[in-house]
C-alpha cells in the first residue's frame, strides 16, 4: 500500500482526535478494502478503499483520494486486504466508516487451461487499483451480499475469493458454476481442512501458485459429492 506520505495527505490526517466531531451517516452499508492500518502514538487508524455502495460523483468521495478513514473504535480484529460492510459517514474531516464488519472469505482455483467456464458477470472493475493492482472484482455480485475478486497472477492456477456470509457465499458459488466445474479446488489451508479426509486435499506446488503462502496452497476437492454434501462440507470449511 501507499504511505500517507506518498499520497501528500499531511500529519493533521495521522491524529484521530482530529476526526472528533458530529457525524452524518449517508444511506445504507458499502463495502470495501481496508488496505492500511496504522498505530502511532497509542493511537490506531485505517483506510478502506470503497468497491460498493460510495457514488464516486459524491462530493465527499473526492477527498483523501477516494479513501474512506476508520477509527479503531469503528472496527473490531483489522486486518489489511479483508473485505469490509461499513456505515459511510461525513463529518467536517470528510467520509468515514463506523459499525465495520469484516466478510468472511472462501477461495477457489481453477487450471487456467481448463476448457470449461465459469458464468462470471460481464462488467470487471479494480477500484483499489493504486493497492491491488493484478485483481478485479465484478459490482454486480454486491448486490447478492458477495465480493468476488479475481487475481490476473500469470499462474497455471486462477485464484478467486467470494466474500460474504457463508450462505450468500456458497450462493453466489452456485450461480456462477464454480459447484459443477470438473477442475475447480478450494484453495485452504491444512489447519483448515483438518476435519477433511486425508485423499481429498492436494498439496499445490510452488510453481502452480508462487504468489501463496505454502501453508495455504493445499486444494480441496469435492468432484463426486451431491450438491447438498458440498454445501454442507464448504459450510463447516469457512465456520458456516
Amino acid at each position: 500500500p501507499r504511505s500517507l506520505a506518498a499520497m501528500g495527505w499531511s500529519n493533521k490526517w495521522n491524529n484521530q482526535d482530529d476526526w472528533e466531531g458530529p457525524r452524518q451517516r449517508l444511506g445504507n452499508r458499502a463495502a470495501g478494502v481496508l488496505v492500511d492500518w496504522q498505530h502511532k502514538g497509542g493511537k490506531s487508524f485505517g483506510w478502506i478503499v470503497p468497491i460498493y455502495g460510495i457514488p464516486m460523483d459524491m462530493p465527499q468521495a473526492q477527498s483523501h483520494g477516494g479513501d474512506i478513514y476508520v477509527n479503531h473504535r469503528d472496527i473490531q480484529d483489522p486486518r489489511p486486504g479483508a473485505v469490509v460492510t461499513f456505515v459511510p459517514y461525513f463529518d467536517q474531516q470528510g467520509l468515514g466508516a463506523e459499525d465495520c464488519a469484516p466478510r468472511q472469505v472462501l477461495r477457489f482455483c481453477l487450471p487456467r487451461d481448463s476448457k470449461s467456464q465459469l458464468t462470471l458477470p460481464m462488467t470487471e472493475v479494480n477500484p483499489c487499483g493504486a493497492y491491488l493492482t493484478s485483481s478485479v472484482f465484478y459490482p454486480e455480485m454486491e448486490e447478492r451480499g458477495v465480493t468476488l475478486r479475481k487475481y490476473l497472477w500469470e499462474t497455471p492456477l486462477i485464484v478467486y475469493e467470494l466474500w460474504g456470509s457463508p450462505q450468500d457465499i456458497l450462493n453466489a458459488a452456485e450461480e456462477i458454476g464454480m459447484f459443477e466445474h470438473p477442475d475447480v479446488e478450494v484453495l485452504t489451508s491444512r489447519s483448515m481442512a483438518r476435519h477433511e479426509p486425508p485423499e481429498s486435499l492436494r498439496g499445490i506446488s510452488e510453481e502452480e501458485l508462487p504468489n501463496v503462502p505454502q501453508s495455504f496452497r493445499f486444494g480441496l476437492t469435492f468432484r463426486e459429492d451431491s450438491l447438498e454434501e458440498r454445501r454442507r462440507r464448504l459450510l463447516a470449511l469457512i465456520g458456516g
